[in-house]
């Protein structure tokens, strides 16, 4: 079971300048993915510009939860992360390696209903009324399919 508030030692961590301790606080972060607040703190770690290992790491912590939440805030990511393309960062790569990761034991053979899941997710928040959440959750579903 959740604990009702996330730590407070965890949402620090997500403002230090050491790249590693703002992935752990990403991955920490991850469980409370559902409450607006520490959102914000995800979704800007899932575009961290001072490491890359920092998008990878929550990005699959979130993935890893398996439900609309954290597949919301990868979607919206994954949508602002084209814009970074225009000013050399390749945050978009690193998304996606992330999704690759997640979903890579299904496309090994393993079968563990990952894609499907993951896919009904995408499917559900491309119908989303909001056009960052809607389009990335579009291209999260395009990746999943081999």
């Amino acid at each position: 079971m959740q604990a009702p508030t996330p730590p407070q030692e965890a949402i620090t961590a997500a403002n230090s300048p050491d790249w590693s301790t703002r992935a752990a606080a990403g991955q920490q972060l991850a469980a409370w993915a559902d409450q607006d607040d520490i959102a914000d703190i995800l979704q800007r770690l899932l575009l961290d510009c001072g490491n890359t290992a920092v998008v990878e790491a929550t990005c699959l912590a979130l993935l890893r939860r398996n439900d609309i939440h954290g597949t919301r805030l990868v979607a919206r990511a994954t949508t602002t992360a084209h814009d970074l393309l225009t000013i050399g960062l390749d945050h978009l790569d690193h998304l996606h390696d992330a999704v690759v990761n997640y979903l890579l034991p299904d496309w090994l053979g393993q079968v563990t209903g990952t894609v499907d899941a993951f896919l009904i997710l995408c499917n559900a928040l491309a119908q989303h009324p909001d056009s960052t959440t809607a389009t990335g959750a579009r291209e999260l579903a395009s990746w999943a399919r081999p």
